[in-house]
């Protein structure tokens, strides 16, 4: 069976040096398996120096991929004018069809298993297989459960090498809304902490408890987030009862208030704005309170923009035109206190 130039052309486009195992000759095997072997070796260092000498290795990868394109091109191009039955033994060595396929299978093969162990032993140090990262997911689901007395599922683990530690993500079963997150180490067993479960929960609460103040002050107007801090371990689920805890409470209140604000309405609106930070206190717990704002024109009120705010809290990249922010409420006494900040 007669090899064709374009046949290997194909191929070394297709994987490094695959064209050079259809030509078969021993020199072209060995040279193939070392074209593969480096683009492996290439791919491995990538990963062990986390990508990088990418400006090196990458163009050092094209470079070994177009050195496995030109070689089957010189090959069939050679002439030896001495020897003209050199060139035919050339083209006709090892030609038979099924030591054709088989070499090309086999140079598949080796550039597949170079690709993959190159990535394999290369990320190794930065990954964890789904095995362990089961195991982390299993050993949270179940501290939550005891800790908390309710079943929980967690959907999603990710594992930062640089510390070890898994960063996860979770939610009771009975409310899939109140999504949280979760630390824990690669020991094994692992250890599990800082779950952010109750300070959402808190946050809810609060934020229902915002509702009348908000609806009365910013009618149709404002939507309301929050977080809620305790300096102390409890597993205290009612946020009223905050007031009884030993440590001491924070909470992050963050509003979006649809509203043209202009020069002549401004004083106004640090009027609402302080009426607001009054009252405050009648919905909160005992403890300092942060409090920020951001205006966004009343076109912008759209009821699929309601719905996603209520849902994530995120404008979707929309900028808003003013802002107010206050890590503590508490040094407001006046409107001549309150800053709301046009942005450009």
């Amino acid at each position: 069976m007669k090899k064709h130039q374009w046949i290997a052309t194909l191929l070394s486009l297709i994987c490094t040096g695959l064209g050079m195992f259809y030509i078969g000759t021993p020199g072209m095997i060995i040279g193939g398996t070392l074209l593969i072997a480096l683009q492996g070796a290439a791919l491995f260092i990538f990963f062990m120096t986390l990508g990088f000498l990418g400006l090196i290795l990458g163009p050092l990868a094209i470079g070994i991929h177009i050195i496995g394109l030109i070689i089957p091109v010189i090959y069939f191009n050679y002439r030896s004018p001495k020897k003209p039955m050199f060139d035919e033994k050339r083209r006709r060595q090892l030609s038979s069809p099924w030591k054709i396929v088989v070499r090309t299978v086999i140079g598949l093969a080796l550039f597949a298993g170079s690709i993959h162990a190159g990535y394999t032993w290369g990320s190794a140090p930065f990954i964890k297989t789904a095995a362990e990262k089961r195991e982390v997911q299993e050993a949270t689901e179940s501290y939550l459960e005891q800790k908390y007395n309710e079943p929980f599922k967690v959907t999603d683990v990710n594992y930062t090498w640089a510390i070890g530690t898994y960063n996860l993500r979770a939610h009771p079963v009975q409310s899939p809304e109140l999504e949280f997150t979760i630390s824990s180490n690669d020991a094994s067993p692992p250890v599990i902490s800082e779950d952010t479960y109750l300070n959402l929960l808190w946050g809810q609460q609060l934020r229902d408890q915002l509702k009348p103040l908000l609806a009365e002050l910013y009618p149709d107007q404002a939507f309301a987030d929050a977080y809620v801090n305790l300096d102390f371990d409890t597993v205290e689920r009612d946020y009223n009862q905050l007031a009884n805890a030993d440590g001491n409470v924070s909470q992050n209140i963050s509003l979006i208030v649809f509203a043209d604000l202009t020069a002549d309405n401004l004083a106004q609106e640090k009027e609402r704005v302080l009426e607001l930070i009054r009252r405050l206190p009648s919905v909160t717990v005992q403890g300092e309170t942060d409090l920020h704002i951001e205006y966004y024109g009343a076109d912008l009120k759209t009821p699929d923009r309601v719905k996603k705010i209520e849902q994530d809290f995120d404008m979707n990249g929309k900028e808003s035109t003013h802002s107010f922010r206050e890590f503590d409420i508490s040094k407001i006494t006046s409107a001549d206190d309150i800053e709301i900040r046009e942005l450009e």
